[in-house]
């Protein structure tokens, strides 16, 4: 109720504010045309350039009006919003910029597929010498430890953990590794970019999921599909997994405002707060 009363009593003063501002430019316009006209008006002012100020007066009202206007029908500035489908479209876009020689990509995610593909098609598109320069850092959950999800059902119907499938999660990870690597090395040897791509695990939610882009850009969501299907590994069974291919991420540019700006530099500051406490991946035969 007083929320409601303080909102009510700023906009009393604003519609008086803007009364009171209209009135008085129209007032200067109506006092410089009468002293442009009437002698002894012009006398008492001791002026003689009524004219040209009260047209400025007027300009002054119709630019006044308009600004008001136009304020009034702007919204309030917010993120977009995409598919995560969709996030590649940018990730190409940034990676593709010939004007951009630096790129760097910094993402949370579950096995990092779905920033591999685009940064790769970007990439090997690129003509020969192009010389581009590419950071590439993600993060995914540590699949060497036990987590509900992904996971299974135990008898009572509830998530536990599956030490299979998690090791079948972390094997897909480094395969993502190895391939980001045959790129890295292919686009050397052709001069076309330098690329330094970089995995680290820590114990986090996998629900988690954001990418920045050059620190410019914030796509921010969740994995927000929790799905039962059967295992791709043996023994068969069913077991439980994230979905996130259709969720939505906010899209945050930087420049876009304050919003912006502050949604950007939060999250780049949370992405290096985790870099600093994870972990390398542990090799092949260890995990």
């Amino acid at each position: 109720m007083a929320a409601r009363g303080r909102r009510s009593g700023r906009e009393r003063w604003a519609n008086a504010e803007s009364a009171l501002t209209k009135a008085l430019l129209l007032g200067v316009f109506v006092l410089g045309l009468v002293a442009q006209f009437v002698q002894p008006v012009g006398d008492a002012l001791e002026g003689k350039a009524y004219l040209g100020g009260s047209i400025v007066s007027l300009v002054g009202y119709v630019l006044y009006t308009e600004v008001r206007e136009l304020n009034r029908r702007t919204p309030p500035e917010a993120g977009s919003e995409i598919r995560t489908a969709d996030l590649g479209e940018h990730i190409e876009r940034v990676v593709g910029n010939r004007r951009a020689r630096r790129v760097r990509i910094d993402a949370v995610g579950y096995t990092g597929e779905t920033v591999k593909a685009p940064v790769m098609r970007s990439l090997e598109a690129l003509e020969e010498g192009a010389r581009r320069s590419v950071r590439v850092r993600i993060l995914v959950p540590d699949f060497t430890v036990p987590m509900a999800i992904p996971g299974t059902l135990d008898a009572q119907g509830r998530a536990v953990d599956d030490p299979a499938y998690r090791a079948y999660q972390l094997d897909r990870v480094r395969w993502n590794v190895r391939e980001f690597a045959g790129v890295a090395r292919s686009l050397r040897g052709a001069r076309r970019a330098d690329m330094d791509v970089q995995f680290r695990m820590l114990r986090i939610t996998p629900l988690l999921k954001f990418c920045l882009l050059n620190g410019d850009e914030l796509f921010d969501g969740i994995y927000d599909k929790v799905v039962q299907e059967s295992a791709p590994v043996p023994p068969e069974r069913q077991i439980l997994d994230l979905k996130g291919y259709q969720a939505v991420l906010t899209h945050w540019r930087a420049g876009s405002g304050a919003a912006g700006r502050e949604k950007v530099a939060q999250r780049q500051d949370l992405f290096d707060t985790l870099w600093r406490l994870s972990s390398p991946l542990p090799d092949a035969g260890s995990g």
